[in-house]
């Protein structure tokens, strides 16, 4: 890296540190919680190309993922959401997310990371045609929801793509939890995944986020 690169870097690393202040002390009303600096490490360590989230609400996972990307100085997320009332939304409803969405992200300088996609999962997916480096999936949580998100991204995700899965522990605190949801459905998909063979490492904070990765059994780590 020449002087002209590094002092480029520098600035940029200067100009984040007011965004990184602002996302340590926000509060955007989501379940994700301070677990969103997972999704922001991760981004810093794969360097990935295309990262694409299905359920953006009001930008906190966006924001994180796309500070990261700003801060690697490469890569596009590309947010899906309907922005409509659905019976999956945050707590306090839709409450008009797309213009808050949007705001949150411009206010951190990351709209030449963050691409709105209004659309549902199956309409968004219906023309996509790009390698997916990262994946989110923490849209419709239903069974049949985050099926779909999987089985709609999974097939263009590169081979040591990373996908997590948000509120994957519920289960586990159905007696303690008044937040709890008979019709919750991503932990029964997820742990399908993990009978089906596919690495799964869970983390119980925040609603819980599993990270899966393909193919089932795992990246060979040897040479055919």
């Amino acid at each position: 890296m020449n002087f002209a690169e590094r002092l480029r870097h520098l600035r940029n690393h200067l100009l984040m540190v007011w965004p990184r202040h602002k996302l340590s002390t926000g509060d955007y009303r989501t379940g994700l919680g301070p677990s969103a600096w997972l999704l922001h490490g991760l981004v810093r360590s794969l360097a990935p190309d295309v990262v694409v989230e299905t359920g953006s609400a009001r930008g906190w996972s966006a924001c994180h993922i796309g500070l990261a990307l700003r801060e690697n100085v490469r890569g596009k997320l590309y947010a899906i959401d309907p922005h409509s009332s659905t019976g999956w939304n945050d707590s306090g409803g839709p409450d008009a997310s797309l213009n808050v969405f949007r705001r949150h992200v411009s206010a951190m300088g990351l709209d030449p990371y963050v691409e709105v996609v209004r659309a549902d999962s199956r309409t968004a997916a219906k023309n996509w045609n790009r390698p997916i480096d990262l994946l989110f999936i923490d849209g419709d949580h239903s069974h049949e929801g985050v099926k779909a998100d999987w089985d709609l991204f999974s097939p263009f995700l590169t081979p040591s793509a990373v996908t997590i899965f948000h509120d994957t522990t519920w289960e586990l605190h159905r007696h303690d939890d008044p937040r709890y949801r008979d019709d919750m459905g991503v932990p029964r998909f997820v742990d399908e995944l993990r009978r089906a063979g596919y690495p799964c490492i869970t983390i119980d904070r925040d609603c819980g986020l599993t990270l899966v990765q393909r193919p089932a059994g795992g990246v060979p780590l040897l040479p055919a």
